[in-house]
C-alpha cells in the first residue's frame, strides 16, 4: 500500500522533484525517487523502479491479472500500454487457454501475442497452499486484481474481493462475466459469441433476406475489457479520496448493449424491430458499402455533392429526393442509382474526386492493404516488438496518445512463466528454499490431478 503525503512529505517531494528535473530525470521516475527521499513510501516500494516498471499516465500502478482468453488480456494489456505493470498469473504447465490457439508462431500462439504485450508472466497454481500465499503475497503490494472467471470462481481460490480486500485494504478488485454475477444465467459458460447473440447484435448483421451473420471481431470481448479498464481506473481515481479499494465488475452481455444504444433507442422510440440492411446503413440513405467498377468502397452522408461527382445531377431536383424524408422513403431507388454510377469507375478514381468534394469515402482494404496504408503508416500504427522466441513480431499499437509523452519500447508478450523467479525473488523477496518448496508443490499437485482438466 501506499499512503498519502502530509505536509511535510508534500513539501519534501516538491523540492525533490525540483532538484531531480534540473538534472534530467524523467518526472514519472523522478516521483517515484522524490517520495523515497521524502521518506512517505513503504519498504516494498523501493522496487518501483526497476526493469519491470513502464513509464506512463500508470505508471507506479501494479496490477495482478488472473485473466484468459481475450476480454479480460485485451483489459489488462491496455493498462499495460498506458505504464500500469501487468503481472499475467498463469496456471503451471498449460497456461492461459488461449496459447493453445493457431495459428502460431514458434509455439506461441496469436492471440497470446496479440493481447498480451507489457505484461510478465508468472505460474502460480492457487489450489496448492504455497501457490495461494504467493499469490496473496502479490496482493499485499499491488493496486488491482483482475479476473475473468465464471461466479464462483473466486471464492474457491481465495481470491474474492473480501477475502482480497483484507489483505490489502486499498486493492481494487476487477471481474468480467459472461452475464453477470447474478441472475438466472449467472452460471452459464459463456463466450464472445453468446453476448453478440443474445444482445441481438446478429440479428443486425446480414442481407434482409439472408440468415444472420457472425461478426468476425470478438466486440462483447473487447468491449467488456475496455469498460473494465475505465472502471479500474476510476476505481483507482476514486481511492485517491476514499483511500480504500473497490469491486468493480462488468458483463460481456452489459457491455455489447451498451455500444448497441442507438440501436436500441431507435427501436424504444419506434416499436419497430430493426431489420437486417446488409451493406448499408439501416437509418441514413447512401451511407454504406457500394460497388465500384473494380472493387467497393464505403460512402458517407454526401447529398447533394455525390449525385454531380458521379454525373447524375438531374438527381437533386427529383421530387423522390427532394427531402430528408422523401430520400428515406425511396432509399432502395437512391442507393441503386448511385451504385449505378458507381460501376462506371474504379475505386480509387471515385475516391480521387471525392476527396476534392470533400465527400466522406474511403476503401474497403483488406488487412494487408490496411496495414500499407499511407495514415496507418503516418500513424505508426503498427509496431514492432523484439520477442525472445519469436524475433521481431509485428503489432497494433494502442491508440490512445498523449502528448508530450515520454516515447518508450513494448515489452513483449512473454513466454509462459518467463518472469515467476523473477518476482518470487525481487519483487516478494522469496528465498531460493521456499521458490523450491513452491515448485514442489505445484508439481504434487499436478500429478494429483491434471491441470487441463480443471474447470474455471
Amino acid at each position: 500500500m501506499k499512503p498519502s503525503l502530509g505536509s511535510g512529505g508534500a513539501h519534501a517531494l516538491g523540492d525533490s522533484l525540483h532538484v531531480l528535473a534540473e538534472i534530467g530525470v524523467e518526472i514519472e521516475v523522478a516521483r517515484l525517487f522524490a517520495c523515497r527521499l521524502a521518506g512517505e513510501v513503504q519498504a516494498h516500494t523501493t522496487r518501483e523502479v526497476n526493469k519491470m516498471a513502464r513509464i506512463g499516465m500508470l505508471n507506479g500502478v501494479r496490477v495482478v491479472d488472473l485473466s484468459q482468453a481475450v476480454a479480460g488480456p485485451s483489459g489488462s494489456q491496455l493498462l499495460g500500454d498506458l505504464g500500469a505493470e501487468v503481472i499475467k498469473i498463469e496456471p503451471p504447465e498449460i497456461g492461459d487457454i488461449a496459447r493453445g490457439a493457431a495459428p502460431k508462431l514458434e509455439g506461441e500462439s496469436f492471440y497470446q501475442l496479440a493481447l498480451n504485450r507489457n505484461k510478465k508472466s508468472m505460474t502460480l497454481d492457487l489450489n496448492t497452499r504455497t501457490g495461494k500465499e504467493a499469490f496473496h503475497d502479490l496482493v499485499k503490494v499491488s493496486d488491482v486484481v483482475f479476473d475473468n472467471f465464471r461466479p464462483g470462481v473466486l471464492e474457491r481460490l481465495g481470491a474474492d474481493y473480501e477475502t482480497l480486500s483484507r489483505i490489502n485494504p486499498r486493492i481494487v478488485s476487477c471481474s468480467i462475466t459472461g452475464y453477470g454475477a447474478t441472475g438466472p444465467y449467472r452460471d452459464y459458460p459463456s463466450f464472445d459469441d453468446m453476448a453478440e447473440g443474445l444482445s441481438g447484435v446478429y440479428s443486425l448483421c446480414g442481407e434482409p433476406d439472408g440468415s444472420p451473420v457472425r461478426v468476425p471481431i470478438p466486440i462483447a470481448d473487447l468491449a467488456a475489457g475496455f469498460f473494465a479498464t475505465t472502471g479500474i481506473i476510476a476505481a483507482l481515481l476514486e481511492r485517491e479520496h476514499t483511500r480504500v479499494g473497490s469491486r468493480v465488475e462488468v458483463s460481456m452481455l452489459d457491455a455489447i448493449m451498451y455500444l448497441m444504444a442507438t440501436n436500441f433507442q431507435s427501436y424504444f422510440i419506434t416499436g419497430k424491430v430493426p431489420r437486417r440492411e446488409g451493406s448499408k446503413h439501416p437509418l441514413a440513405p447512401m451511407v454504406g458499402i457500394f460497388q465500384t467498377r473494380n472493387d467497393h468502397l464505403v460512402l458517407g452522408p454526401s447529398w447533394p455533392r455525390i449525385a454531380r461527382v458521379i454525373g447524375k445531377d438531374w438527381m437533386i431536383d427529383d421530387p423522390r429526393f427532394a427531402t430528408v424524408e422523401r430520400r428515406f422513403k425511396n432509399k432502395q431507388e437512391l442507393e441503386d442509382l448511385i451504385e449505378g454510377g458507381l460501376r462506371e469507375a474504379d475505386t480509387d478514381a471515385w475516391l480521387e474526386l471525392m476527396h476534392l468534394e470533400d465527400i466522406a469515402a474511403g476503401p474497403v482494404n483488406t488487412l494487408d492493404k490496411a496495414t500499407s496504408d499511407p495514415q496507418v503508416l503516418h500513424n505508426r500504427t503498427v509496431v514492432t516488438l523484439q520477442h525472445p522466441i519469436c524475433s521481431q513480431i509485428r503489432g497494433i499499437e494502442c491508440p490512445i496518445r498523449v502528448r508530450d509523452a515520454v516515447e518508450q519500447d513494448h515489452l513483449p508478450p512473454p513466454t509462459l512463466g518467463q518472469h515467476t523467479e523473477e518476482i518470487l525473488k525481487e519483487l516478494l523477496g522469496y528465498s531460493d528454499r521456499r521458490i523450491r518448496a513452491l515448485k514442489q508443490e505445484e508439481e504434487s499437485a499436478g500429478k494429483l490431478e491434471p491441470r487441463g482438466r480443471r474447470r474455471l
